[in-house]
């Protein structure tokens, strides 16, 4: 009898925790992380895109300065994932130089669709992002856009 209460115990676990792995929502292709060589691409893409709004702050526009922030924010959260993958420097600004070049030989409407499907990414990582990456990317995107707000020489 105790073999039997055990086993039921067992089975109504098991069916349990099957239950609650079939309940779970399954990765979806645009959950996964970026590799390197697409955090590249989208960090160079993006970056066609601050520079040009960079240019209209400087110009006058001043109401853009959020939206560049936000741009800024969301390269650096691909910057942020290649980091935790591992990427160090000399890898990563050969990845980006390839990616920049690249980015320079698109047609207009594939760079504007690369780059807004980066920016729906970097919203994305930046929310699956904890208290202390938003916090760096957060900084780390405002000294850039320091940087960029600062006249041409």
């Amino acid at each position: 009898m105790a073999h039997r209460a055990a086993s039921l115990i067992f089975a109504a676990g098991l069916a349990a925790a099957l239950g609650a792995a079939r309940a779970q929502p399954q990765p979806r292709p645009q959950d996964a992380e970026p590799t390197p060589q697409h955090s590249a691409d989208c960090v160079a893409a993006l970056e066609v895109e601050a520079i040009a709004m960079a240019d209209q702050l400087r110009a006058g526009k001043t109401e853009i300065e959020p939206e560049l922030v936000r741009r800024v924010q969301q390269g650096f959260a691909f910057i942020g994932v290649a980091y935790k993958q591992g990427l160090r420097k000399e890898e990563a600004d050969k990845l980006l130089k390839q990616a920049e070049a690249n980015t320079q030989t698109l047609p207009q409407d594939e760079l504007a669709a690369r780059q807004a499907a980066c920016q729906a990414e970097g919203a994305r990582l930046l929310a699956n992002a904890n208290f202390f990456e938003r916090a760096f990317v957060a900084h780390a995107a405002q000294r850039r856009v320091d940087r960029l707000k600062k006249p041409k020489t």
